[in-house]
């Protein structure tokens, strides 16, 4: 066994808080009896992380035997070096990683795997970066500076909604979006982009489509900005219409005119991390916001049960918003219990709960009355920083149209 994976699960068994205190992923571990040991300790609350219960948690692994814990707790001496052994631990991993993605590159080098690649190495060149030391002197200064400025508490979109945002969308935020199918969220999104440019057409966005092709995305940009129906967009030669015409080139006009970027190739997290990156690094504050549509469709490069994946992508994407301090939407549909409810509850949001703890905004998007298919309603569920309450659209299909209606506090 590796010595430093051994001191970091001997200081784990003997002070299980430190899983806590210090992030650690147990994939970090190359020692799979380790790592399996490290998940059940992050599994249990803090005052049952026994050597019993880590043991019960672990039992049907059948990778280790119960006086093998006992060994390896009565081997610590001391956790003074603990969060040095678990830096090393993580750039062991990521060096691992990087090897991995060098080879699989040189198997098939195509756009994806050199993404992939760009993302291992950011990976490792980041642990190597200075450590936080906790000084609020930056944060202060940033606070300070607004005051003096006026400048936005955030990027603005529907007025209402960023009334319950406490002032837009903000740096960090990681807001999910949940909707049953064929509800419109593909079609919120894309307002949603509509109104961030048209309050402030400096605000680059990256539209990552995992289920639609970017001409399918664009006939729905046009359709929102130039008030024409998306279906005649799908062959509009067969129009003969002037004005249509004239309406669908404005339509054309206003996407060149504004900072949109559509990526309809790009599946895989590597990839969509390493756009977001590249760009939100060149971006000026409050001037970027990604969406991602959808979390369900994004491929993770490992072999692991899905809801770890998705526990993956959640984690990635509110690490990427932290880090470039840019809002990040992702869209994710709801599981089919949901369809049985008519109230809509955090824990119907599919395949992960990390989607519900990662993520600062959680909303779903329904519709109230199945009878009228006009009216969408917004339901901000869970809000770090603002408020909880619904918001109704007039929602016209055919023009990709959402328009605020009443609201509900």
């Amino acid at each position: 066994m590796n010595e430093i994976e051994l001191r970091v699960v001997e200081a784990l068994l003997n002070k299980p808080e430190l899983a806590d205190s210090t992030f650690i992923n147990y994939e970090w571990f190359e020692d799979i009896r380790l790592r399996n040991i490290v998940e059940a300790i992050q599994k249990l609350e803090v005052q049952e992380r026994t050597l019993f219960n880590i043991y019960s948690e672990m039992v049907n692994d059948g990778s280790i035997e119960y006086k093998h814990l006992v060994d390896l707790q009565g081997q610590f001496v001391t956790d003074a070096n603990f969060d040095n052994d678990v830096k090393s631990l993580h750039k062991m991993y990521a060096q691992r990683n990087l090897e991995l993605s060098m080879d699989v590159y040189k198997q098939s080098p195509r756009k994806q795997e050199l993404a992939n690649l760009s993302e291992a190495i950011s990976e490792l060149s980041k642990i190597d970066e200075e450590d936080d030391n906790g000084e609020l002197d930056g944060a202060i200064e940033e606070l300070q500076e607004r005051l003096a400025t006026n400048q936005p508490a955030g990027i603005k979109s529907f007025k209402r909604l960023d009334d319950l945002l406490a002032g837009g969308l903000y740096g960090s935020m990681l807001f999910t979006i949940g909707a049953r199918p064929a509800v419109g969220k593909t079609a919120y999104a894309v307002n949603l982009a509509y109104q961030i440019m048209m309050n402030d057409p400096e605000v680059q966005v990256d539209f990552f489509t995992l289920e639609m092709n970017k001409r399918e995305m664009l006939n729905r940009f046009i359709s929102r900005s130039a008030n024409v129906d998306s279906q005649k967009l799908k062959n509009p030669s067969n129009s003969l219409d002037i004005a249509f015409s004239s309406m669908v080139t404005n339509g054309i006009d206003w996407v060149r005119s504004h900072k949109l970027r559509i990526y309809d190739r790009i599946l895989n997290l590597g990839g969509i991390l390493s756009v977001i990156r590249k760009n939100a690094s060149k971006a000026k504050p409050n001037k970027y916001v990604a969406i991602i549509d959808y979390i369900g469709l994004v491929k993770v490069n490992n072999r692991q049960d899905r809801w770890l994946q998705v526990g993956q992508i959640t984690r990635e994407l509110k690490i990427i918003a932290n880090e470039f301090n840019v809002p990040v939407i992702a869209l994710s549909q709801l599981n089919r219990e949901s369809e049985k409810r008519k109230e809509l509850l955090l824990s119907d949001l599919r395949e992960s709960g990390s989607i519900e703890q990662d993520s600062n905004v959680v909303a779903f998007l329904y519709r109230p009355d199945e009878e009228n298919k006009s009216i969408v309603r917004l339901s901000v569920k869970k809000n770090r920083e603002g408020q909880l309450g619904d918001i109704d659209y007039y929602f016209d299909g055919k023009y990709m149209f959402f328009k605020e209606g009443s609201e509900t506090i």
